[in-house]
């Protein structure tokens, strides 16, 4: 009789042991690429990029203007002894600059070449995005703001787009030349 039992322990476990392995089985292939990205507010619609470029967000500070820069540099500001450029990006992707209320921020953003602010019109947070979702930018975007944008998603019944941050940045309107 304690063989039967041995043996219905010996099977429960064995099954046991199945149902665990397949388990585990299942969640990794239910794991699906996501993009970590900072979505904010400009001109009403959801836009992104990658959290690794965002350093940190900011309340809109003083921000003391320069002249002789270009208009979307709206003005600079001290970050703990650093000299940080805020501009405006707005102008780059075809969308009209209405001022600003209390919920603007900066999203400062840290590369290899320099440190700068981008002015948004609200922050909404950092949230994964599942990259296989992306879709083309529809064609009603502007031709010119679209060297800058990635791809969009349809996320929770809205359309997030995503920037590419880098090419942004690396424009020639953003670029200011010296003068010696």
């Amino acid at each position: 009789m304690e063989d039967n039992r041995a043996y219905d322990i010996r099977s429960i476990l064995e099954e046991m042991r199945q149902e665990y392995w397949q388990g585990l089985a299942e969640k990794v292939e239910l794991q699906e690429e996501l993009l970590e990205c900072i979505t904010f507010v400009l001109g009403g619609e959801i836009y992104a990029f990658e959290t690794t470029h965002a350093a940190e967000v900011l309340r809109v500070p003083k921000l003391v203007k320069v002249p002789g820069v270009p208009d979307f540099i709206t003005g600079i500001f001290n970050l703990r002894g650093e000299i940080i450029a805020a501009m405006d990006i707005r102008p780059l992707l075809g969308i009209s600059c209405t001022p600003l209320a209390a919920t603007a921020r900066i999203i400062v953003i840290k590369s290899a070449n320099f440190t700068t602010g981008i002015i948004v019109e609200s922050v909404q947070g950092a949230h994964p995005l599942p990259l296989d979702m992306f879709e083309p930018v529809v064609k009603s975007v502007p031709a010119a703001a679209r060297e800058f944008l990635r791809g969009q998603i349809n996320r929770d019944g809205e359309v997030a787009i995503l920037l590419d941050i880098i090419r942004l940045l690396a424009a020639p309107a953003l670029t200011i030349e010296h003068i010696a």
